[in-house]
This record gives structure tokens, C-alpha cells and sequence, in this order.
């Protein structure tokens, strides 16, 4: 009888350890891929496919470059050349009537045009150049009087280091996360001349703890999970 019991834990836990979701959800790595080789990588602005209708501000471009600076300078190992830097040098090769061209190929098939890399290259003197992408930037708003509801944000990310001489993917990895609001069990309504209201779900800081949470919440567990990912240098703490 032990025994069995024995298995039959044993089998659950296996199962539970086999859907466990795992952060990133995937990462590709290049087998001629040396991290102690690589000195300089140059920051790309973000590419977002977030149609001009649901990003009208394109907030999923600012608020996951504000993040990405801020979860990179957490890594000393590498010297990260600024997106500033990227933009001034784009200029300066004269690329800036390109740089659509740049992240429509990108979107579609995940590659650079030579020449474009080779004149960045010189102007900023990096090895490789690191892509951001996101392609999932969604919140879900839940009706709050509706019980056992609870409203939702979704990010997803790629970010793609590409050595800037052949413009082969040398690292990718992606992921996804999603972080809910406080579910609307103990929600407290009052019906009053036909509308319908809610009475509590007001945090100290004074944000609904019902709506979905902001995008910058789940912009850090994405990309902090991504960037933790990355190869670090042998050697260095």
C-alpha cells in the first residue's frame, strides 16, 4: 500500500514538475557563440508590432525601453552601448529614411540588411547589436461585478543579439508573463438610480486594486527573466 502511494505521489509530482512554466520560455543559442569574446553590444530601440490602434502612444516602445536600461545596467560584464548612441549614429550614417525599413524586416523576417549593420558598426565601433522586440502587450479588463472575475495584463518579449559583421543571431531568448489584479470575490457594490458602482477596491497608494495591473509590472518580470538568461562571462561575478 505504501508503495503505491509512493508512486502514485511520485507520478503527480512529475506531471506538476512537467507544466510548470519555466522563464524564459525559450532560448536559442548559437554553438559559435563566446561570451568572453564579446566586449561591446550596442542597444537597438525597441521594435514593437503593436498596431497603432492598441499602442496609440506606443507606450509597449517606452515603457520596455526604460525597463530593458534599467534591468541591463544590473550586468557589468558587458559594455552596453546606449540606445542615444544607436539613434545618433543612425543619423549620422545617414540610415534614418531606413530605419522603418529596419523593423518592418525585422517583424517579418527577423534579419538585418548588411549594409545597414556595417555602417553602424563603424560609426559605433560595437561587435554586436541586441534587438528588443515585443509582440504581446494586452490587458484584459474584467467586468467587476461579476464574481469569481479578476482582470489581467500580458507582455511578450524577444531579445535577439546579433553580431554585427555577418548579422547571424548569436543568443534569442523570448518570453511571456502575465500578472492578474485582485479577484472580484470581495468586491463591495452599491445599486443606486439604475448604475451600478463599486464602493471599495481603493489601495492606500489610491490605485484600483481591480483593473488590470500596469503594463511596467509585467514588463519587469519579462524582461528581468530574459536578461537574467543571458550567458554570463566566465570568470566574472
Amino acid at each position: 500500500m505504501k508503495k503505491f502511494l509512493f508512486t502514485g505521489f511520485l507520478l503527480i509530482l512529475l506531471i506538476w514538475s512537467g507544466c510548470k512554466v519555466t522563464h524564459p520560455s525559450k532560448v536559442v543559442v548559437d554553438p559559435e557563440f563566446k561570451p568572453n569574446e564579446i566586449v561591446s553590444i550596442l542597444i537597438a530601440p525597441f521594435i514593437s508590432s503593436i498596431s497603432e490602434a492598441e499602442d496609440p502612444k506606443r507606450f509597449s516602445e517606452t515603457i520596455m525601453d526604460r525597463v530593458l536600461r534599467e534591468q541591463l545596467a544590473a550586468r557589468e560584464d558587458y559594455k552596453f552601448i546606449s540606445t542615444q548612441t544607436f539613434k545618433f549614429a543612425l543619423k549620422k550614417a545617414g540610415l534614418e529614411d531606413r530605419y522603418e525599413e529596419f523593423k518592418e524586416n525585422w517583424i517579418k523576417n527577423h534579419t538585418i540588411d548588411k549594409d545597414f549593420l556595417t555602417k553602424m558598426r563603424l560609426l559605433t565601433n560595437a561587435q554586436t547589436m541586441l534587438v528588443p522586440y515585443v509582440y504581446l502587450w494586452y490587458k484584459d479588463q474584467a467586468d467587476y461585478r461579476e464574481a469569481s472575475t479578476a482582470s489581467s495584463t500580458q507582455v511578450g518579449a524577444t531579445l535577439s543579439l546579433v553580431d554585427m559583421t555577418t548579422g547571424k543571431i548569436l543568443w534569442e531568448a523570448t518570453d511571456e508573463n502575465v500578472k492578474e489584479s485582485v479577484r472580484s470575490e470581495g468586491r463591495t457594490v452599491v445599486s443606486s438610480g439604475g448604475y451600478v458602482r463599486r464602493i471599495e477596491g481603493v489601495s492606500a497608494t489610491g490605485q484600483d486594486i481591480y483593473s488590470a495591473p500596469p503594463f511596467s509590472d509585467v514588463a519587469v518580470m519579462v524582461l528581468q527573466a530574459i536578461v537574467d538568461a543571458f550567458p554570463r562571462k566566465q570568470g566574472i561575478e
